[in-house]
């Protein structure tokens, strides 16, 4: 039990908290074999996630302060800075919407979103338009603090309805259609291309408790009104984009045994139902990683997650994405906030500070939780630096282990090899990436075949290099 339990702290420690109620019976009345998708037209869009924005007024230094930073691995002193260089970055790439796919706050401070919602009015009054959902960390949530000395106190969080009316101009405003019952919406960012943001997040439970919760709230009456969506856009013939927190594809093998909370309750219900209806992609947060995972139903069709990572995580993503209306090809590649402008003035390299923070901080947190639990200093420490190595390079996106040993199973004390035991195929499954490509990669929308293009060189390693922007194509068997 002891070694159980070690075994799930180290888990939970390593990655931060970004994880319901079981969706089941889903099922397609209209399948795409019957009525054929429309067309998607040519778009440029931007995607970034999990910004979790923090207003430094509400407190960044004391002994209060530090001790919730030694539990995380987010950039939150420098997160308004990052959110700036992010949205430069979209206003200056020709993206006509941007989508941001939840944990759009620290801990859902009335404050920090009123920083956020007033930073993404100013790039939807340059043209850009914006369409956010609620992440877990962003709605009644009780860790809403501010930092002084050596204490905190609670501030405003937002409800439901104070969501929306704060993000009017951010989807909500100009919503075509909106669910009554949960912060799901409908809009129409170009003709012809819907954008269904799906409200995966479960905040009705947050009221007295002490931490919000991570996982899926995906209800069967908010499944419902998705499915009456999905049919009318059929009708319409609009095609469709998905938007939510929640991931709706495993994007390594044992995630839904070690983190089911970063996926939907019913992931394969959900997107078995989204391929049925003929939607290819849907765009998620949630994991703090760069992944791309597609899944092929057992009617043939294939459904992609495109997972972004967090703004504030190593290595500080922003996707932009391509559709064109001729090919109908999805073309995404990946950029990533390598430098900042506080940084650049103390001649600070902001890309090597940001990935060193993510590796340092976790490899802490995992060798506190392992000498803990009396594993010995040496195993603890290599342990942990082989457990947060492959954490970080899943964080960054097309991994490809390269070293002599994933992780150490030889010649460790017995409650060093029974916590490995318990834990090593996870670290594998990190290590293994699937196809298609993370970052840069090409998508064919036209029949929901699995055929995508792999950059023409990995990024996968823990080196400070960019995204090749070479294409090769592959496809699937």
């Amino acid at each position: 039990m002891r070694v159980a339990c070690a075994a799930a702290a180290m888990a939970a420690v390593i990655l931060c908290s970004c994880a319901g109620v079981k969706i089941g019976g889903i099922s397609a009345r209209f399948p795409s074999s019957v009525y054929p998708p429309a067309p998607y037209p040519s778009a440029r869009f931007a995607v970034f996630s999990d910004p979790h924005v923090y207003d430094a007024d509400l407190g960044i230094e004391g002994a209060a302060f530090q001790r919730d930073m030694d539990r995380d691995r987010k950039l939150l002193p420098e997160s308004r800075e990052i959110l700036s260089a992010a949205i430069e970055r979209v206003a200056a790439s020709g993206a006509v919407f941007l989508l941001v796919p939840g944990d759009l706050t620290k801990d859902g401070e009335r404050q920090d979103h009123l920083l956020m919602a007033a930073q993404l009015s100013a790039l939807s009054r340059s043209g850009v338009r914006v369409y956010v959902v609620p992440g877990n960390h962003d709605i009644l949530n009780p860790r809403a603090m501010r930092y002084g000395g050596s204490g905190k106190t609670r501030v405003p969080n937002v409800t439901p309805a104070e969501f929306a009316d704060i993000y009017k101009d951010a989807g909500y405003g100009e919503a075509v259609f909106r669910d009554p019952g949960s912060l799901s919406y409908v809009a129409e960012p170009v003709p012809g291309l819907w954008l269904l943001a799906v409200d995966s997040a479960n905040y009705a439970d947050n009221p007295g408790r002490s931490a919000p919760e991570t996982g899926s709230g995906l209800t069967k009456s908010r499944v419902a009104w998705v499915e009456s969506m999905l049919g009318r856009a059929i009708e319409m013939r609009k095609a469709v984009i998905v938007m939510l927190h929640h991931g709706v594809v495993e994007h390594f093998a044992g995630q839904s045994k070690y983190f089911s909370r970063y996926l939907l309750d019913d992931w394969r219900g959900a997107s078995d139902m989204l391929a049925a209806y003929g939607v290819r992609v849907a765009f998620t947060g949630h994991f703090h990683a760069q992944d791309v995972a597609m899944r092929r139903t057992a009617a043939g069709r294939a459904i992609y997650d495109v997972e972004t990572g967090s703004l504030v995580t190593f290595p500080d993503p922003v996707r932009m994405v391509s559709m064109d209306g001729d090919t109908q090809k999805m073309t995404i590649e990946t950029s990533f906030i390598t430098d900042l402008p506080s940084f650049a003035a103390r001649g600070v390299n902001f890309r090597e500070y940001s990935r060193e923070f993510v590796l340092a901080g976790t490899t802490k947190i995992a060798r506190d939780v392992m000498r803990s639990y009396g594993i010995p200093e040496e195993e603890a420490a290599t342990l942990a630096a082989q457990v947060v190595a492959a954490f970080a390079a899943h964080f960054q996106g097309d991994e490809h282990f390269t070293g002599s040993e994933m992780l150490r199973t030889k010649g460790l004390s017995p409650l060093a090899g029974l916590v490995v035991g318990l834990r090593k195929d996870m670290v594998y499954g990190l290590w293994q990436d699937t196809e298609p490509p993370d970052n840069d990669l090409v998508i064919d929308l036209s029949d929901g075949t699995a055929a995508y293009a792999r950059a023409s060189s990995s990024s996968a390693s823990l080196a400070l290099g960019t995204v090749s922007s070479g294409f090769t194509l592959y496809h699937a068997r």
